[in-house]
């Protein structure tokens, strides 16, 4: 994307329309940067209290005591105990390819909250799949922390759910967006 940017607008200044290649240079770094939030920037972290969401404009960090369950119909979700839903933009659910692709194989030697009733596994629990990959890292840590007494007893700290807000990343979108405004309308 950066290199796309790069070459328009030095193609703008190198046919002599610098007042273009200046009117332009906002909505060429707008859509860098929405590129970057949307597709660079999410994640899934995960360590030893707990689950890290990082989404296009928030972060949400979950505590291992507080995980209640986790989901991948749509994508990778974490249910807490209070009943609250986190998905994870970094973790979608398998395209039809993938699914297609999928052997019983797959499906084999999976954390045991991957099972649901008769022994069945949602499409999105491929780990071949980011959500099923994302979902077994979870699962395995979360199932290990669970099976040494770690959750029950305390040795993991938290209980909660914390949200932050990327204000930086927004306030640069923001501005980026009006600056883009700003130069179409010259």
């Amino acid at each position: 994307m950066w290199a796309i940017i790069v070459v328009a607008i030095g193609s703008l200044i190198g046919q002599g329309d610098v007042l273009n290649a200046v009117r332009f240079i906002p909505a060429f770094l707008l859509a860098a940067f929405g590129c970057w939030m949307l597709f660079w920037a999410p994640a899934v972290q995960i360590d030893a209290t707990g689950v890290r969401l990082q989404n296009i404009a928030r972060a949400v960090r979950i505590s291992w005591p507080a995980v209640a369950s986790v989901d991948t119909k749509y994508t990778l979700t974490i249910r807490t105990v209070g009943g609250r839903r986190f998905g994870a933009w970094s973790a979608p659910g398998p395209s039809r390819l993938t699914t297609f692709r999928a052997t019983r194989q797959d499906l084999r030697n999976l954390p045991k909250t991957t099972y649901g009733p008769g022994n069945s596994v949602g499409i999105g629990d491929l780990p071949s799949s980011d959500s099923g990959l994302a979902a077994l890292r979870v699962r395995q840590y979360w199932e290990q922390l669970r099976a040494a007494g770690h959750l029950d007893s305390g040795a993991v700290e938290g209980s909660g759910v914390e949200t932050t807000w990327y204000r930086t990343r927004l306030i640069v979108l923001a501005v980026l967006a009006a600056a883009t405004l700003a130069g179409a309308l010259l």
